[in-house]
């Protein structure tokens, strides 16, 4: 599958009573990969651990849904299919804050679709990895003077 999203997880949390669910938080959302709020897409998602030693992988698993960085409704990474709204749970391996999360089958949709500078986040770097297995920035993180750049305050604010 050609291009992913990678995230980290910011924050795990465990909602009570009956509906109850697991979230898991990532550092990135629908301001990278729009196709899951918008329509319902479902890409694949693995976690590993955040020490990146396969050893820690664990074999547990859990039932969560995860969300994007956003703080809005739609920020939802694992919609039911189809129903951008619904929240969908994923059984996916048990996850810590600080794992890694990828979300596999963005390709081009996460810098074709993203929402450029929506709540302030900025533009995430991108990597391109060659047919030998190196990593090379193709575009960096954008920062953030870069979006206050065309901020203007009218001097009668002031």
């Amino acid at each position: 599958m050609a291009g992913a999203l990678v995230s980290t997880v910011q924050d795990k949390v465990h909602t009570t009573g009956d509906g109850g669910h697991v979230f898991l938080k990532m550092d990135a959302g629908m301001t990278d990969v729009l196709r899951p709020s918008l329509y319902g897409a479902i890409h694949p998602i693995t976690i590993f651990p955040e020490s990146g030693d396969t050893s820690d992988v664990g074999e547990e698993s859990e039932s969560v849904v995860v969300v994007g960085h956003c703080c809005e409704s739609g920020d939802l990474m694992t919609p039911q299919e189809g129903e951008p709204e619904a929240l969908g749970e994923r059984i996916l391996r048990k996850a810590d804050i600080g794992d890694i999360i990828v979300m596999d089958g963005s390709g081009a949709y996460c810098a074709g679709m993203s929402t450029k500078n929506y709540n302030s986040f900025p533009e995430a770097p991108e990597v391109l990895v060659d047919e030998s297995g190196d990593v090379h920035l193709i575009r960096a993180r954008q920062p953030v003077e870069q979006i206050w750049a065309n901020e203007c305050t009218p001097a009668s604010l002031i």
